[in-house]
């Protein structure tokens, strides 16, 4: 019998040709598109983990940890995946759940930070390191990337936030 989880590659393969689109191919988002995405998965340096049995947030949250304990810099992303039960990790326990754990690799001085996506289908954590996050930032920035991306407050806590992190951590070194 199949899983959810099977269904994960090609629909990471079709999110990923998504971000990549050009900017004036016809899709229901406009704004420029994302220059890294396709890069990485096709020249094999993101990792899928998959979580099939989970049966409470702590289970999921057990993964992502494991994967952020053991990340080791081999691959630029590694993508912690599960299918979405809003029962048991809803939009905002998810957003809380990453804050918490970015704070806490932040106070940890680990060059680490997770980002979030949910969706009725999977619900999906990548963790990257905040320095070449924070890089990848600035140039997307310059393209006029996060414009028509990001409102004011997401551009507050998604990259401004993430920028004082890595801040924090350069001035630990």
């Amino acid at each position: 019998m199949a899983h959810d989880l099977d269904h994960l590659q090609p629909y990471m393969h079709d999110w990923i040709d998504y971000l990549s689109l050009p900017d004036d191919s016809p899709a229901e988002y406009t704004g420029p598109r994302c220059p890294f995405a396709k890069k990485v998965r096709d020249e094999n340096r993101m990792k899928l983990v998959k979580v099939y049995d989970y049966f409470s947030a702590y289970d999921y949250w057990e993964v992502v940890t494991r994967e952020c304990e053991a990340f080791d810099g081999s691959k630029d992303v590694v993508i912690v995946a599960a299918k979405s039960n809003e029962h048991i990790i809803n939009p905002d326990q998810m957003s809380g759940g990453v804050d918490a754990i970015n704070t806490f690799l932040n106070c940890q001085g680990r060059d680490l930070w997770i980002l979030m996506k949910i969706e009725p289908l999977f619900t999906i954590t990548m963790i990257q390191k905040i320095s070449a996050l924070d890089d990848s930032s600035d140039f997307l920035r310059e393209k006029g990337y996060y414009t028509t991306r990001y409102s004011e407050a997401q551009m507050e806590k998604v990259v401004n936030g993430r920028k004082k992190y890595r801040q924090k951590l350069n001035d630990r070194s």
